[in-house]
């Protein structure tokens, strides 16, 4: 067997990047393949570069990211810090507005994700993940391998084999799953195979973790989203307490019918431009429809939706003058419904860990929740090979 890696690491997220940070922090030797489906690092963090300029860059899935830490976990404490001292995040006024029924804004702060401490990248969510990854790998340990999609596990004689849609081999001591596509029904049709890819390594009873895992996971649910990606042209302003750095629109149950948007988040350029990313949730089929017959109209229908909402409520006092605008649909942004234990995030007969805001932790489908994921089975992980 050649090229045999001491780790595997499937995902290219803040999970699995907070994982290796810490293990190489606590002296990991061994090397490590990161094995990543899209073309570069982030997953839900990621950043979406024009093709006009590249220096505009779109944090399209998390822009910020909030830590409550209710639990006083010093090991979040601690990594939070060490991310504020190496200059990779920064806190950020949190300018978030809720709409109510009226498309008036709320006192009422009912989000989740808008609690506690917010930080946001230094430079954007692609990049912090990319910096978290090399934080610790003064010795070169990590390799990557980009746009390869893992369809096929396999597990003999204590080796892991991922095997991509292109069928390359990957060889690996341990594995690490830092999604949970591969334990998941959604692989079926997502990655054209016939059975789960961790269900056809290890059939059933073998393992009651496995099993116990598969079975929690397969009840899990996804979110599927499509966010409209915008650019403004140069100089366009928010107006008064609406100018700032980064500002989120939240809409309530009842107005995220009517607008069909669920929010809408603004990032200023460093040319002064604005980029927008909308939010939707159940519009696939108008979405598609009105793809098929023209998409200008899709874009002109989303625009004048926007516009008329900075207007009234004098967030713009005349229409934004764009740039660009793009859609990107999101297979499975957010998990729902009830999280993984965290006991079952290490299997230590089959040499295979687990991470991601799918477990059931203080953040269950955030940034916080997959950060705290991957510092717990790091420790595991640490320990297993002591």
């Amino acid at each position: 067997m050649q090229n045999i890696y001491d780790l595997i690491v499937i995902g290219g997220g803040i999970s699995s990047a907070t994982f290796i940070a810490n293990i190489l922090k606590e002296d990991f030797k061994g090397k490590i393949a990161v094995v990543e489906a899209g073309r570069g690092l982030g997953g839900r963090c990621s950043t979406r570069y024009s093709y006009k300029d590249k220096k505009l860059a779109l944090n399209h899935g998390c822009p910020i990211f909030n830590v409550q830490n209710l639990q006083k976990n010093s090991s979040l404490d601690n990594f939070i810090k060490e991310l504020l001292d190496n200059n990779l995040v920064k806190s950020l006024d949190n300018s978030f507005f809720e709409v109510d029924d009226n498309l008036d804004f709320s006192n009422k702060n009912e989000n989740d994700f808008y609690f506690g401490n917010v930080y946001t990248s230094v430079k954007n969510m692609s990049k912090l993940v990319e910096n978290l990854f090399h934080l610790n790998n003064s010795n070169d340990q990590i390799d990557f391998y980009f746009e390869t999609l893992i369809v096929k596990l396999n597990y003999n004689n204590e080796f892991w084999t991922v095997s991509s849609n292109k069928n390359k081999n990957i060889n690996g001591k341990f594995l690490v799953c830092s999604s949970n596509l591969l334990l998941h029904k959604r692989s079926l049709k997502i990655l054209n195979v016939r059975k789960i890819p961790l269900r056809e390594a290890i059939i059933k009873k073998q393992n009651f973790k496995i099993d116990k895992i598969l079975n929690l996971t397969n009840k899990q649910e996804y979110i599927k989203r499509t966010n409209f990606l915008i650019y403004t042209k140069k100089d366009t302003y928010l107006e008064g307490v609406f100018n700032k750095e980064i500002v989120h629109f939240i809409f309530n149950q009842k107005e995220k019918k009517d607008i069909e948007f669920e929010r809408i988040v603004i990032q200023k350029q460093f040319d002064n431009s604005l980029g927008i990313v909308i939010h939707t949730r159940n519009m696939e089929s108008f979405i598609k429809r009105y793809k098929e017959l023209d998409k200008n109209f899709l874009f002109e229908y989303v625009t004048n939706k926007l516009n008329t909402f900075l207007i009234k409520n004098h967030i713009t006092f005349k229409d934004l003058s764009l740039d660009d605008i793009s859609i990107m649909n999101w297979r499975a942004s957010q998990p729902f419904g009830e999280g993984i234990p965290k006991e079952l995030q290490l299997c230590e007969e089959y040499n295979i860990g687990f991470c991601g805001d799918w477990f059931k932790l203080e953040g269950f489908g955030s940034v916080q929740g997959a950060i705290f994921s991957g510092l717990i089975l790091s420790d595991k992980f640490i320990n297993f090979l002591r």
